[in-house]
């Protein structure tokens, strides 16, 4: 077991498909374009920002026994995440994402096949019990199921653990262990669905923190998009963060490249604040690229961005 500071983020890891038209899509018919594969899913992208800003990171997540499964693992180990402990599960698919783009760029339908993931179980997260808690942080992404996120919770000790919400849809299931989590990174319909409070505008954001801290949450970065960054520390500092000037050229892993830099500073030992916008400058590179991943993520290229945005 490595002696220095790790990072083990727990979550999913998908190959996305993404099918993009030459012309206007015709359903009924086959369509010349362009079929890209690549690796995804919110750990997998966290765990790999992680690694890209040279931090010592652990992914555990779960593989088919199939080619995707293979790929998956090999493309993140080459970027640095150790996968060691992924297990690969016989007979069954990788979490995959397949979406057809017409030549706008505009998403049509997309089908997600991630049921692997109800394999990343409390007897898997057991195995792995001393190196779970030996991290200096643990990262969790709410693709995995309500069963193993209430083991982690109540599992892991002191060890810090931040959670990446992923959707409305899917945060419900750690509404019941905010009192166990460090910190959480909601987006503005998230925190909505948490905890109930309507956030129209900026004016609510300190009563929805209030309600977050009330229920034990110990640090809220909550994104409201063009208002920024509004962050929060149980009987600590609070404030906001404003955008930063960012090209955008792909959506696409901008809150994963953000909860990587909200770990990576807390292994560095930085300040909240100071914490909050260097994750901001994470999720401006990873927007301003075309992969989901920026390869060019780094502290100077952050530290630098950060700087020229310096009002």
């Amino acid at each position: 077991m490595p002696e220095n500071k790790y990072i083990v983020t727990i979550g999913s890891a998908n190959m996305d498909v993404a099918g993009y038209s030459h012309a206007s899509l015709n359903y009924a018919d086959s369509n010349p374009g362009k079929i890209k594969y690549t690796p995804g899913g919110v750990g997998r992208n966290i765990a790999q920002n992680l690694a890209l800003l040279n931090k010592d990171s652990w992914l555990l997540s779960v593989v088919g026994d199939d080619f995707y499964g293979q790929s998956l693992l090999a493309q993140t180990a080459t970027s640095g995440v150790h996968v060691d402990k992924c297990q690969v599960v016989p007979g069954e698919g990788t979490s995959s994402y397949l979406s057809l783009l017409d030549n706008t760029g505009e998403m049509l339908v997309a089908i997600n096949d991630m049921s692997i993931t109800e394999h990343i179980t409390p007897a898997f997260l057991q195995q792995h019990l001393a190196f779970i808690r030996g991290a200096t942080v643990i990262v969790v992404d709410c693709n995995i199921s309500e069963d193993a996120l209430a083991w982690l919770m109540g599992n892991v000790g002191q060890t810090p653990v931040f959670v990446d919400p992923v959707s409305a849809w899917k945060c419900v299931k750690i509404r019941q262990h905010l009192g166990r989590i460090h910190t959480l990174k909601p987006n503005r319909l998230e925190a909505e669905t948490l905890s109930g409070i309507s956030l129209s505008g900026s004016s609510e954001v300190s009563k929805v923190a209030d309600w977050f801290h009330l229920h034990g949450l110990r640090r809220l970065v909550l994104s409201m998009g063009g208002d920024g960054v509004y962050y929060s520390e149980k009987g600590g500092e609070r404030g906001w963060s404003p955008p930063l000037k960012t090209h955008v050229v792909n959506v696409t892993g901008a809150g994963d490249a953000m909860m990587a830099g909200l770990a990576a500073c807390w292994v560095d030992g930085s300040s909240f604040s100071h914490a909050v916008r260097f994750a901001q400058g994470c999720s401006s590179l990873a927007l301003s690229s075309e992969f989901t991943n920026n390869p060019e993520l780094s502290y100077a290229k952050v530290n630098e961005l950060v700087e020229n945005n310096h009002a």
